[in-house]
């Protein structure tokens, strides 16, 4: 076989086939496979991304939890997280003990609304005593930890003859307790 020029463009035209063929089965699908893998790879950074912001902000969460847990312990102890009726009596025994009032009856009942987050204990109290032990009970209740709401109080006066002067009081009070579910 003699290369003459008619040879020589059928050889050119020939390898440039086969150069073009070669090029779309075996260069193209390793260069479409690099692209998929440069797309998952940003894809994979942006996730990776999102996650260490995420984690930065558990952190942050977590921070500031820990420095509001003395606030929220301050606060479980003001409204504790359960009735606690018992607790609750034997600290108004207590405080009238401390103030020299007698504390004759105790009455409770609860909240009718079992959906609030907020519950309420009323309270009804029958105490004897004079002015001054009343005025340092309520002192005593202002400055307990729980909260007690006192928003009646009767007051009506015991006749002993030649005695001193001893006052009844009904005093009508809320405490409250949250309502964990």
């Amino acid at each position: 076989m003699t290369l003459t020029p008619e040879n020589k463009n059928y050889l050119g035209v020939g390898l440039m086939a086969l150069a073009v063929i070669i090029f779309w089965i075996f260069i193209m699908p390793v260069f479409n496979n690099i692209s998929a893998l440069n797309e998952a790879v940003s894809v994979r950074n942006e996730f990776l991304s999102s996650r260490v912001d995420i984690l930065n902000k558990i952190d942050g969460l977590n921070k500031e939890y820990q420095k509001k847990s003395q606030e929220v312990a301050k606060i479980s102890s003001v409204i504790p997280s359960s009735k606690g009726i018992a607790e609750l009596v034997s600290t108004i025994e207590a405080v009238t003990q401390q103030t020299g009032l007698q504390l004759v009856e105790v009455t409770t009942g609860g909240s009718s609304n079992q959906q609030q987050e907020l519950q309420t204990i009323s309270l009804e109290l029958g105490l004897v005593g004079s002015y001054q032990s009343l005025v340092a009970f309520l002192d005593l209740i202002e400055k307990n930890v729980r909260l007690i709401d006192i928003f009646e109080i009767a007051v009506s006066q015991s006749s002993t003859p030649g005695a001193q002067v001893v006052l009844n009081f009904r005093i009508k009070a809320n405490a409250y307790y949250l309502n964990t579910k």
